[in-house]
């Protein structure tokens, strides 16, 4: 006998004790049925939407209820349980099959037992379940686009200012602790020209100021507060670039940069057309002409290395290297000598210098020319046994994405089989008045859900007609692949990375390879 609390602070935000009130109203109807139920046998999930059925403490009840370790649980009403119509009568279906009782103490009037009793207008229940919280969400996005109409609304930190709210409206003034190194960053760029690796390199080897992170840690610290965020103690280029290219330091906000697409959705750009700009917002720690020419610098430097960064997409090697001394990835990077040249370097000791690693700069012809006497030799030495090894081609992420769009597909097909089968449920004890809500009602639901499936089966033909182009010649012996790559002056990427484990590069440029195939056990 287990309970189930969840609270929206949306639905809920100045009874902050709807928590308490629900544990209290599911241990009344507990014990009018002498069942007893501990604090400790509650599922809470405090300031979660019910649109998700991916909350922590839900998940570990299913699971429970699934592995046969929980028979009963109680909510307060069906609401609780969830705002998604289709999930939620599937949920009811698989308590159902599982014979496992969900007991809803304030529904439809009463009480509501899975396992007992009819379910004739749970449909319509879960469907204003479902219209509750997306009122809601387009309510919170109307008055988000209100408030960032007006300048009110001003989302998150700003290094080097501090939010202050003076007659309920957020204002930003300045930290007169950090404004020299936000003037110090933009100096080393646009006067010194340093790039955003060294500005970083200087701040951390030559001044003392809390990174970002770091600062808000200690501000955290003193209110008596615990800062959940990563901390990040050394200064990195994304830190220097993402202060340079701010405008909130000219004293200018701009609101409205991004949106959800739907609940729980995915967050897009929105044009800079539809942004909303105020000029002289807040005090300026940097002036318009100065960061205006900080941007001129990095749409020159952009164009300038625009060559240099496809090149970086063609890497053979991306991900592969790794530095034999600190364990860290190598980066892609342009060796300048008298002939620029790809190759590969710490990516550690790229953004923090030589306290964290060495310089292990390598081309990577050079790493391609060892490749391939090692596959050479490794071929002769033990050709019989590579032969017998198959190798399948890996599926990419859009191959891999269609077991994902399959399985999206199920759910929706499941969904709409249980709307359905609800709607002939309701509509065998309606009367003709009933029969009509009851129709118009279910229209809706089942236009939708019908137009997700119908996209998703889209999107699944043209993910299969593009995987029957791929599957001709899917196999090959390991020896045909090295044969390619010993053979090729431009290997092919991918079968490099379906041969090659991992390439460990020592600060003496030793390079020592791993490859996939077993052949190491052989050895």
């Amino acid at each position: 006998m287990h309970g189930y609390c969840r609270l929206s602070r949306d639905e809920d935000k100045e009874n902050y004790s709807s928590i308490e009130e629900q544990k209290r109203i599911i241990k009344e109807y507990a014990s009018t049925r002498n069942w007893i139920i501990e604090d400790r046998d509650f599922y809470i999930d405090d300031n979660v939407s019910g649109y998700t059925f991916n909350r922590p403490e839900f998940t570990k009840m299913l699971e429970k209820v699934k592995g046969g370790k929980i028979d009963v649980v109680i909510a307060k009403d069906l609401s609780r349980i969830g705002r998604n119509n289709g999930k939620v009568l599937v949920l009811i279906d698989e308590f159902k099959n599982m014979q496992k009782n969900l007991i809803l103490v304030s529904e439809m009037g009463g009480s509501y037992d899975v396992l007992n009793d009819r379910d004739d207008c749970i449909g319509i229940t879960t469907w204003f379940n479902e219209r509750y919280v997306k009122d809601c969400s387009r309510k919170t996005r109307d008055h988000m686009y209100s408030k960032q109409k007006t300048a009110r609304l001003i989302m998150g930190n700003y290094y080097g200012y501090e939010k202050i709210f003076k007659d309920n409206i957020p204002m930003l003034y300045v930290i007169e602790e950090l404004k020299p190194v936000i003037k110090l960053i933009f100096k080393l760029y646009v006067e010194d020209r340093m790039g955003f690796q060294r500005i970083s390199q200087e701040l951390n080897t030559k001044y003392n100021y809390p990174t970002p992170s770091k600062y808000y840690r200690e501000k955290h610290f003193e209110r008596g507060r615990i800062y959940k965020h990563k901390v990040q103690e050394k200064w990195t280029k994304d830190m220097v670039s993402n202060i340079l290219k701010n405008e909130i330091y000219t004293g200018t906000l701009i609101t409205h940069k991004k949106r959800t697409v739907n609940i729980r959705g995915r967050v897009v750009e929105v044009p800079k057309e539809e942004q909303f700009i105020f000029e002289n917002h807040h005090e300026a720690i940097i002036s318009k002409e100065i960061f205006n020419l900080a941007q001129e610098i990095r749409t020159k430097k952009i164009k300038q290395n625009t060559s240099s960064t496809n090149k970086k997409r063609d890497y053979y090697f991306s991900g592969m290297c790794i530095c034999n001394d600190c364990g860290s990835g190598m980066s892609g990077i342009i060796i300048k000598r008298k002939v620029a040249e790809k190759g590969y370097d710490c990516s550690k000791y790229r953004q923090f210098g030589t306290k964290a690693c060495h310089c292990h700069e390598v081309k990577e012809k050079d790493i391609l020319v060892h490749l391939k006497e090692f596959l050479k030799f490794t071929k002769q030495k033990y050709l019989e046994e590579i032969k017998n090894i198959k190798i399948e081609i890996k599926q990419d992420k859009k191959e891999n994405n269609k077991y994902k769009l399959q399985n999206k597909l199920n759910i929706l097909n499941e969904e709409y089989k249980m709307l359905v089968n609800q709607k002939i449920k309701e509509l065998a004890s309606a009367n003709n008045e009933m029969a009509k809500i009851i129709e118009n009602t279910y229209k809706e639901l089942e236009k939708e859900k019908m137009q997700n499936i119908s996209y998703i089966q889209t999107l699944l033909e043209k993910d299969e007609k593009k995987n029957l182009e791929e599957k001709v010649n899917k196999l090959k012996t390991s020896i045909e692949y090295f044969d390619d790559i010993i053979n090729s002056d431009v290997p092919n990427k991918m079968i490099l990375q379906m041969i090659i484990d991992k390439i460990y590069i020592d600060r003496d440029r030793t390079i020592k390879f791993g490859l996939k195939v077993d052949i190491n056990k052989m050895i």
